[in-house]
């Protein structure tokens, strides 16, 4: 079994059969960095060695992942170039992780899962989420766009409208309503979710191995004509010319300045 001491940005422990792998930044909502990113992934990867048959991503505190660590970021800003590498060696790996494991991959979302941590909460095969959990494409605020997979895998799950609706407003989808559109599977009261999460993770445990694994599979290729992977070069290339603007920085100098951006489509 992996485990991590509770000081660890990730935490990895095994429950019976079920992998629980969580992000432990409370104190930013679990915002993610590169070196996270890459914690979770070797939590993923281990998981089958480990005799895990269920692997459950979540955070602590009250937030699933509220995004890229900004506030990391700002200190370099100015020198800050090569993000299309950043997410093609660092945050890609993870979401292919994810979708290319044998085991199930469950995210429990219990609070915020914005930005890249929507996009990481979308890779998995499913979606468990608390009644005060919701999910926010939140890129366009800072003057960039869905860089985890999320124009691969939002319009797969809830249709091209509302998937550009999210991705062009950055609009927060509550549980109920993420429930409605095929966002999540299930919700669960607050107070219960961790209990109702191990419960129903669980149970899948106990399904035969090589019917979910082949069930996974055959349904991830049956996706549609783009692949995931065109999908996440697309993007990188294109939040390579984002990150470039005018726009992004001063879409990151006024979340960290508490106001409102004004961008100039430079």
């Amino acid at each position: 079994m992996s485990q991590a001491t509770t000081d660890a940005i990730v935490l990895g422990e095994l429950h019976g059969k079920v992998k629980w792998v969580r992000l432990n930044r409370p104190e930013v909502k679990n915002a993610i960095t590169p070196d996270a990113a890459d914690l979770v992934r070797q939590q993923v990867e281990a998981a089958p060695d480990e005799g895990a048959r269920v692997i459950v991503l979540s955070g602590t505190g009250g937030s699933f992942c509220a995004g890229a660590d900004l506030k990391a970021l700002a200190p370099v800003m100015a020198q800050f170039t090569g993000v299309k590498q950043v997410l093609e060696e660092r945050y890609h790996p993870l979401v292919l992780a994810m979708t290319r494991s044998p085991l199930p991959v469950i995210a429990a979302v219990d609070g915020a899962a914005a930005g890249i941590g929507s996009d990481i909460a979308l890779a998995a095969d499913i979606r468990l989420a608390s009644d005060r959990a919701f999910f926010a494409e939140i890129f366009v605020n800072i003057g960039l766009l869905p860089d985890g997979g999320g124009t691969f895998t939002l319009p797969r799950l809830v249709g091209s409208g509302r998937a550009l609706e999210m991705a062009m407003t950055g609009q927060r989808v509550a549980a109920e309503d993420a429930l409605e559109w095929g966002l999540v599977n299930h919700v669960y009261p607050t107070d219960d979710f961790e209990t109702c999460v191990q419960d129903f993770a669980a149970k899948l445990a106990d399904k035969a191995p090589c019917s979910v694994a082949r069930s996974k599979l055959a349904i991830r290729a049956a996706l549609g004509q783009c692949t995931l992977e065109q999908a996440l070069t697309r993007e990188a290339e294109l939040q390579e010319e984002l990150i470039a603007t005018e726009d992004f920085r001063e879409g990151v100098m006024a979340f960290l300045e508490k106001r409102a951006p004004h961008f100039k489509a430079k």
